[in-house]
C-alpha cells in the first residue's frame, strides 16, 4: 500500500522503521544524557476489507500519512491526520511537525515536488517554513571516484598520519559516548542502530586509542542505503579522515544499492569533491501549532 501511495520516498521499504519503532524525543546538546526513546502510534484507514491507508505520529511529529491515489478525496487522508493531531495534543504537545523526527525520519521534509501534498496540508492548517533542506545523491556503481581501492588509498594517507580506519564493532558502545558528549543530538540513536546492520554501517577514524572521526550508514531508512551521520572532532580535521570514512560507507552502499543518498546535507562541496553529486532532492518544511 505504502509503494502504491508514496512516489517520492521509499515509505513501504522502511514501512516497519517508521510506523512501529522508537525515535528520539528530543535532540539533546553535546554532552546531555540520552535522549528518552518514544514508541509511535500507527493508525490505519480501511475501505470495508481494504487497507487504504496509513499514518504514524510520535511525540510532536507526523512520521508518515499516506492514501492509495484510488481512494483519495474521501475523508480518509483527513481522518488519519485528525488521529495523530489528536494523539499530540493528547501528548501535551503544542506543534506538530512532518516527517523530519531527529533520529528516525522518513525524509527531511516533504519533497517539493509532492505539490498535491504541500498544498493538501496547507488547506488543514499546516504552513511552511523559509528553510529548505537538501538531499544529495551518489553514484555508488560504475562511478570511479567511489571504489575500493579509492578507499583504501584514502585511508593509507590517513595510515601515514598516524591514525586507524577501520570498521566499528557491533559492540562499539564507547562510540555511542564519545559521539553523545562531543556532538549530541540523535547522533548516537542513529549510530546505535547502524552499529546493528549487517555487517556493522559505521567506520571510524582512531588515533592513540582516540576516536577521532566516525562514519555511517543505514541508521536511519535502514536497509535503503541511506548515508550519515558523520563527524570529525575539531583537533583532527583537516586530515582527510571524512573522506576516507565517506568513501568507505560508500563502498558499502555499493554492495546493494546503486545509489546512495545523504541527508539533510552540510557541506554540499565536499561531497561534490570526493565523490561527485548524480542528483538532489529539497524539502520543504512544513508544520503546524495545534490549538
Amino acid at each position: 500500500m505504502l509503494e502504491t501511495a508514496c512516489t517520492f520516498d521509499r515509505a513501504g521499504a522502511v514501512a516497519e522503521e517508521k510506523l512501529f519503532e522508537p525515535g528520539p524525543a528530543s535532540a539533546p546538546g553535546p554532552g546531555s544524557p540520552p535522549p528518552a526513546l518514544v514508541k509511535p502510534l500507527a493508525f490505519g484507514a480501511w475501505d470495508e476489507t481494504a487497507l487504504v491507508g496509513v499514518a504514524a505520529c510520535a511525540s510532536r511529529w507526523l512520521r508518515v500519512l499516506a492514501v492509495v491515489p484510488a481512494a483519495r478525496r474521501r475523508g480518509f487522508g483527513s481522518a488519519l491526520l485528525a488521529a495523530c493531531e489528536t494523539a499530540a495534543r493528547s501528548a501535551g504537545e503544542t506543534r506538530m511537525s512532518a516527517l523530519d523526527q531527529p533520529g528516525n525520519y522518513l525524509a527531511p521534509g516533504i519533497d517539493e515536488r509532492n505539490v498535491e501534498s504541500i498544498a493538501w496540508l496547507e488547506r488543514r492548517g499546516w504552513a511552511r517554513k523559509p528553510e529548505v533542506r537538501m538531499n544529495v545523491l551518489i553514484d555508488v556503481r560504475g562511478n570511479e571516484r567511489v571504489s575500493i581501492e579509492r578507499a583504501a588509498r584514502a585511508a593509507e594517507k590517513a595510515t601515514e598520519r598516524g591514525y586507524e580506519i577501520r570498521r566499528a564493532r557491533r559492540d562499539e558502545t564507547a562510540l555511542l559516548a564519545a559521539v553523545a558528549s562531543e556532538f549530541g543530538g540523535a547522533w548516537p540513536f542513529e549510530l546505535e542502530r547502524a552499529l546493528a546492520y549487517e555487517p556493522a554501517g559505521v567506520h571510524v577514524a582512531m588515533k592513540d586509542g582516540t576516536y577521532c572521526a566516525f562514519a555511517a550508514h543505514d541508521g536511519n531508512n535502514q536497509g535503503a542505503g541511506w548515508f550519515g551521520p558523520t563527524g570529525t572532532w575539531p583537533a583532527h580535521r583537516g586530515q582527510g579522515l571524512g573522506e576516507a570514512l565517506l568513501l568507505a560507507c560508500l563502498v558499502d552502499v555499493g554492495t546493494a544499492h546503486s545509489r546512495c543518498e545523504i541527508a539533510w546535507i552540510g557541506p554540499r562541496p565536499f561531497y561534490e569533491k570526493v565523490a561527485g553529486v548524480a542528483s538532489e532532492r529539497r524539502f520543504v518544511v512544513i508544520g503546524r501549532q495545534l490549538t
